[in-house]
């Protein structure tokens, strides 16, 4: 019997060693270390179109054991603007046992700008109506994220008579894009009586239209036809020629300065007699000088 128990002691104490041993060695040699990346500058400057192969230029990851694994780089992240324009790109790389080395650097875009605004009608309203939605016809695009029209803020600010037929309201409408970024602008709605609601003015493609500095747009380009009571007409459908009865006026606008500007876009119809002109209804459009 006690010779037995010499032996089961015997095996265990070798079961002991051996796993002993085992769990030493893979102590050892396990790997846990992560890869190192490099990257042969400290920011890169692209443009907004940009993929991720081009996030990943210039920069390498190189592993203890596995060597080069510059292919397993991927970005992981983007923070908020540091500065417009630009931001913190955040990189990792992967070895065989799953350690994860991470890096960071500036990335620039090159031709980034703020997010814009769109107005496809004019803020016109028929006096009384308390049903407008303001936002109906305003679109908001950016350069990284789209189409983000969804996240349109509008506030309201002060309302001014501005003749006996009609009033305008204040608005404010911003939007921000997943950078951080945030774009506003201040528009008016006007109120009209009948009368008023049904003159003949100038649509426009855009009532909104973004410029940089130096660069006067072609504001012809954005005529579209007549507007009266909410609704458009081609000019021949309306018997107005865009060249002889309307008339452009960007005297206010300071093309070496950013900053939000109007132009207006005064109809009018000659007289059959010869007399002259008669003014009709006009038109503003904003213009936003980029900087």
């Amino acid at each position: 019997m006690r010779k037995f128990r010499y032996l089961v002691l015997a095996f265990f104490a070798v079961v002991f060693v051996v796993f002993s041993f085992n769990r030493v060695k893979e102590y050892i040699t396990s790997d846990f270390t992560a890869p190192v990346i490099h990257a042969d500058s400290d920011s890169l400057q692209v443009s907004v179109m940009s993929g991720e192969e081009e996030l990943l230029s210039g920069m390498s990851a190189i592993d203890n054991l596995d060597g080069d694994v510059t292919n397993t780089l991927v970005v992981v992240s983007k923070s908020k603007f540091i500065s417009k324009g630009t931001l913190r790109v955040n990189y990792a790389a992967f070895d065989k046992n799953n350690n994860v080395g991470i890096a960071a650097r500036n990335l620039t875009y090159t031709d980034y700008h703020s997010p814009r605004f769109s107005m496809s009608q004019p803020l016109r309203f028929l006096s009384g109506n308390t049903n407008n939605n303001y936002l109906k016809n305003i679109t908001a695009s950016d350069c990284l994220d789209g189409n983000i029209t969804q996240q349109i803020k509008i506030t309201f600010g002060s309302t001014e008579s501005t003749s006996n037929t009609s009033t305008r309201q204040k608005l404010y409408i911003q939007v921000t894009n997943s950078a951080g970024d945030t774009s506003s602008l201040e528009l008016w709605a006007t109120f009209e009586d009948y009368n008023t609601y049904n003159t003949s003015a100038p649509a426009l493609t855009d009532y909104i239209v973004y410029t940089q500095p130096g660069v006067r747009p072609n504001y012809s380009s954005y005529l579209k036809g007549i507007w009266a009571a909410g609704s458009t007409r081609s000019f021949s459908e309306a018997g107005f020629d865009a060249n002889e009865d309307v008339r452009i006026s960007d005297s206010g606008v300071n093309y070496n300065t950013p900053g939000v500007y109007t132009a207006t876009f005064q109809l009018s119809r000659a007289e059959k007699d010869g007399s002259g002109r008669t003014p009709l209804g006009s038109t503003t459009m904003v213009v936003v000088v980029e900087g």
